[in-house]
């Protein structure tokens, strides 16, 4: 018996020494995770900033859609204010239905919780309320170990210290994982449903409020069987809300029967704005840095036109050849050939409203950086010039063979592109036709200085007028430049024509917001005066003839409305253009190889300058769409409707042919003056 007694003795006494330990242990181990609390805890001030350190830019057109997110992770914040009622109602229900009672910590949903697991042997119930949660999605591992459970009670206290249970919730609605690199009940309703999260219905709220349960199981989007899992875990959401007092009963059956109409994910519309993407992007990360553009929740408001932008890609994806693709080339090309770019511009205000730089198949934006021939598409410039020193419509000029010399003892004799000379023409005619020659005589006669300052102060930046290679020869009439020009350019010096005289500054952003909305950048149109009113309608007049005369060589840009232009083919066809305008936009079309290249493909021939101006008429009549149908305005100072013979150039009279009389526009002052001399056998005096 003493044997027992001592046997019992030393039993306790064991048992008390290792309780002992094991309570020192324990206090050890709190003191430690204590101490590394209180070396690392964060400030109040951390919190708050900890909540927010990660937002995406998110990039809009100029009607409020979502062009873009530039974004390490997918989260875009929303005031607790602007999330709805019944969603809030959802979250509470079913993660923290006591959430307004507590101060971080619910003893009772813990002791539920640790009761559930050993009744089960699992570790499924975490017991964590929406703060504690808060405290591990921003701070914490999610690992299930004693000392995480024991920091995450620790953050839960000094978050509900330093806010609210309105911001503490707010927090948490911004922070929570939905899958798919998707943070937060904003950007979450995007995703899943398409639209704002103000928008949702009950339904929807619900099935939201159940996936962060787990994203990979719940999310309606993954496949079938978590669909259906969503749908399941929405009816449990639902029962919460009802047990807790939130809907009536008939309420929740009509949500859990509600369709369920997710944002369409079936990967068939191409990618839009892929290269105003790129172009956004690389303006703000040189002018905000790239912190501010991944992490600082930039919102950033372009002059986008989504639906524009759509008919750009469209029109380029479906009309332009494929010559050539990297398994047919053996040059080490891994790009598809001929390239485009469009680039479309308000002609009032200059903001872009569609641009495209290329095939999607690289980041080179071909529409900013292309510097390009443009063949014929600089004869505006010439006839600009031309006009502006007292030339007009009816001037003539003869056609025909002519040599200068070239400055190396040799000559240069230009060609037109059919190899043909077609005698006297009017200038009208020769613009309409592009004639070649007509246009060299033209640059010889006002000097090519006098070309350059009128196409520079237009809005061409790449033209070179010094050093012993430039611009200055008679080959600048005919687009041969030392550098070339870009599409963004041409779209600008062309916007003074259809802008009577109004040159407009291209530009794609309209304001960029930080993460609070304030308001960091904002841009206005820029607008200035170059040319006089009165030239630009007659030019923009002229060049009306290059889609609509029988003769012009722009047929199939023919808009079914007001609308002029010019094409454009560089030598050996290496450069297709067509550039034009209506009062309300101005567009260019360049295609073309990445190197001075022949756009000649089996099976398809020579690409030119025809394929161009399809694309650009394809384009505007769905860009335009709705828009009323305007036409040029006529200044002040242009006589119009004065009758001309059309061989002489002259005032035509009564020995005229009715079939030879046109109607024609002047700028007051250059009007002919004197009778047809060819009718009539003598040179009367006359006025119009």
């Amino acid at each position: 018996m003493a044997d027992m007694r001592s046997d019992t003795k030393g039993f306790i006494h064991v048992m008390t020494l290792a309780l002992i330990l094991l309570v020192l242990v324990g206090l050890g181990m709190a003191a430690g995770i204590m101490a590394g609390y209180l070396k690392n805890a964060p400030s109040v001030e951390d919190v708050d900033v900890e909540a927010r350190r990660v937002l995406p830019t998110v990039v809009y057109d100029i009607n409020g859609n979502v062009l873009t997110k530039l974004k390490i992770e997918d989260r875009q914040w929303v005031r607790l204010s602007d999330i709805p009622q019944h969603l809030i109602d959802a979250v509470i229900a079913v993660e923290d239905h006591r959430f307004y009672e507590h101060h971080g910590i619910s003893v009772r949903r813990i002791l539920g919780a640790l009761w559930y697991d050993i009744r089960h042997l699992s570790d499924d119930q975490g017991g964590s309320t929406i703060t504690a949660q808060l405290a591990r999605n921003v701070f914490l591992s999610h690992e299930k170990t004693i000392s995480r459970k024991i920091w995450e009670a620790l953050y839960a206290f000094q978050l509900e210290r330093r806010y609210t249970k309105d911001e503490i919730l707010e927090f948490y609605l911004n922070w929570v994982y939905f899958g798919h690199g998707t943070y937060g009940v904003q950007a979450a309703s995007h995703l899943f449903f398409g639209k704002p999260v103000d928008q949702l219905t009950l339904g929807e709220a619900t099935l939201l409020a159940g996936i962060p349960k787990g994203n990979e199981l719940y999310s309606p989007i993954k496949n079938e069987q978590t669909r259906q899992n969503g749908l399941n875990r929405r009816k449990i959401v639902l029962s919460r809300m009802v047990d807790v007092g939130y809907i009536t009963p008939e309420q929740a059956a009509t949500a859990a029967d509600e369709p369920l109409r997710l944002a369409s994910r079936d990967g068939k519309a191409a990618p839009v704005s892929k290269y105003v993407n790129f172009m956004v992007r690389d303006y703000l990360l040189q002018k905000y840095g790239k912190d501010a553009v991944y992490r600082g929740g930039l919102s950033v408001k372009t002059t986008i036109d989504q639906s524009a932008q759509r008919a750009a890609e469209e029109a380029l994806s479906r009309l332009l050849p494929t010559g050539s693709t990297p398994e047919a080339r053996k040059d080490g090309s891994n790009l598809t050939y001929p390239q485009a770019a469009l680039v479309a511009i308000d002609a009032q205000t200059g903001q872009i409203r569609a641009l495209v730089g290329g095939r999607g198949e690289d980041e080179y934006n071909r529409a900013l950086k292309a510097e390009r021939s443009p063949g014929s598409a600089i004869k505006p410039f010439v006839y600009t010039a031309a006009i502006d020193s007292g030339y007009t419509t009816t001037t003539v000029v003869v056609d025909e063979p002519v040599e200068y010399p070239s400055g190396d003892g040799k000559t240069w004799a230009p060609k037109n592109f059919n190899g043909k000379f077609l005698g006297p023409l009017r200038l009208r005619q020769a613009l309409e036709q592009s004639t070649n020659i007509i246009a060299v005589k033209l640059t010889q006669d006002l000097g090519p200085a006098k070309v350059i300052s009128y196409a520079r102060k237009m809005g061409i930046t790449t033209l070179v007028d010094t050093g012993p290679k430039n611009d200055r020869g008679l080959a600048l009439a005919l687009g041969g430049l030392t550098r070339g020009v870009t599409p963004i350019d041409m779209v600008e010096a062309y916007s003074s024509l259809a802008n009577a005289g109004v040159k407009v500054t291209p530009y794609f952003i309209l304001e960029v917001r930080d993460a609070d909305g304030v308001l960091l950048e904002s841009n206005v149109p820029r607008r200035e005066m170059v040319l006089d009113e009165r030239t630009a309608y007659i030019v923009a007049d002229m060049m009306r003839g290059v889609i609509y005369s029988p003769s012009g060589t722009a047929k199939r840009a023919d808009i079914g409305r007001p609308a002029a232009g010019k094409t454009g083919t560089a030598d050996s066809n290496t450069d297709a253009w067509f550039v034009g305008f209506t009062p309300d936009m101005v567009a260019a079309v360049w295609i073309g190889e990445d190197t001075n290249r022949e756009m000649r493909y089996p099976n398809i021939g020579v690409i030119g300058s025809g394929k161009a101006a399809e694309i650009w008429g394809a384009f505007m009549k769905k860009a335009l769409a709705g828009a009323p149908p305007r036409d040029f305005a006529v200044p002040e100072g242009v006589l119009t409707g004065v009758r001309v013979c059309a061989e002489s150039g002259e005032l035509a009279t009564s020995s005229c042919p009715e079939s030879g009389i046109i109607s024609e526009k002047y700028i007051e002052g250059t009007q002919p003056v004197h009778a047809c001399s060819v009718h009539s056998g003598f040179g009367a005096f006359e006025t119009p």
